[in-house]
């Protein structure tokens, strides 16, 4: 019975089952053996089966066996009788005191191709993976630029709103102060007409005229009276001048390309950041003859803003900021140098990453910089940064200088 059984397992087992003497020639197959290796096996070196990247190590295998006793999981490729590599690893064992040596051995030829399809299944997640990272952070990118056009947007809609509230006295003002500068002239002329009446009037009411002229100042009143008219028709020309730079800044009709002038717009953006200077900031202005550009102007100004606002903000106490234009070649080269604090590398490389930002918690979102790199990409232009620790940062905003062209 127990002959029986294993002659069964012999020839009924899905592994190959081969005996090898002392030379290593094939004393018995089984038939999966003789399926997969060929039906001409017996009496053949078992090492003349195998590829000859795998004879050494076939022969290594059968050199440990019989000096062990035995081996496990070696794997060696076969050449089958159609040519084709098979891999098959092999488990062996020495059969009691007959000088055999048994062989079993199972084809890994599926396990290969499953191998094979799960690395081609693990490659496409990959890439499947970084192309969704790849989304993910392109949607953050699209995201904080949403928020901050948002704020942008209503910004605007609030400058616009302020500038109009602010220029509708101011021109009330204006309008009366210069009728009360075309109308002083004679005011002086009545006031000196009565002045001969002064002569036969009484003592009493003499002496009442000279204490309130003397009381009102009157002598240095009308002297000053056409300075105080002058500065003050300036104060309300400069009130216009800010008003009408935050009517260009916000620009809310301007939401498709048009012509415009680089340096009015810096100009107009300048007006908005230097009440932020606090007399502790110098601005020095050069400005290059530039030609108008075909543009988006509220989104270069912007970029402007941001840029001059981390220059004021770069300066802790006190310092300067050059701001400078000028064309080369084809480009308009917007320059703005501060002499604050500088930025390192590890900073520099980080510039434009949507929500990095230097400054403490609750000073700054990480925006501003994102959707300026954003707006120079539209506008085929470059935002450039130089700097070091210590020695202020330069600004380049690289802006293709091309116009309209015609329909």
């Amino acid at each position: 019975m127990h002959a029986e059984m294993t002659t069964a397992l012999f020839v009924g087992s899905p592994y190959i089952v081969l005996t090898l003497d002392r030379q290593g020639a094939i004393v018995d197959a089984n038939p999966s053996a003789l399926r997969l290796l060929g039906e001409q096996i017996c009496a053949r070196a078992w090492i003349d089966l195998l590829d000859l990247f795998s004879q050494e190590k076939g022969r290594l295998l059968l050199a440990n066996s019989w000096r062990d006793g035995s081996a496990s999981d070696w794997e060696v490729d076969h050449v089958k009788p159609d040519g084709e590599l098979m891999l098959v690893s092999y488990t062996t064992f020495q059969l009691g005191t007959d000088s055999l040596l048994a062989l079993i051995g199972q084809d890994q030829s599926e396990k290969l191709q499953l191998t094979s399809q799960l690395a081609a299944v693990n490659q496409r997640l990959e890439g499947a993976y970084l192309a969704l990272e790849k989304t993910h952070a392109e949607l953050k990118h699209t995201q904080a630029q949403l928020v901050q056009s948002e704020k942008m947007r209503a910004l605007g809609q609030m400058v616009a709103g302020v500038a109009h509230e602010i220029n509708n006295p101011a021109a009330f003002v204006s309008s009366n102060l210069a009728h009360l500068a075309t109308v002083l002239p004679d005011l002086q002329a009545v006031f000196a007409a009565y002045q001969p009446l002064r002569m036969v009037a009484d003592v009493a009411t003499r002496e009442a005229i000279a204490a309130a002229e003397s009381a009102a100042d009157l002598e240095f009143l009308w002297a000053d009276l056409p300075q105080l008219v002058q500065e003050s028709q300036d104060g309300v020309t400069r009130i216009r001048d800010i008003v009408l730079s935050l009517r260009n800044f916000s620009r809310l009709d301007e939401s498709a390309q048009k012509d415009a002038d680089i340096n009015e717009g810096l100009r107009s953006t300048l007006r908005i950041v230097r009440p932020l200077c606090q007399n502790r900031i110098e601005i020095k202005e050069a400005y290059g003859d530039l030609p108008v550009i075909w543009c988006h102007p509220g989104q270069l100004n912007q970029v402007f803003l941001n840029v001059l606002i981390n220059a004021v903000q770069a300066i802790p106490d006190s310092g300067t900021i050059w701001v400078s234009t000028a064309l080369q070649a084809d480009q308009v080269v917007v320059c703005l140098r501060d002499s604050g604090e500088g930025m390192d590398a590890q900073t520099l490389a980080r510039l434009g990453e949507p929500f990095f930002t230097t400054k403490p918690v609750g000073a700054g979102t990480g925006l501003g910089l994102a959707i300026s790199f954003g707006i120079m990409e539209r506008h085929r232009g470059r935002l450039r940064y130089e700097s070091q620790p210590g020695q202020g940062t330069t600004v380049f905003i690289e802006i293709p200088a091309q116009r309209r062209q015609s329909v």
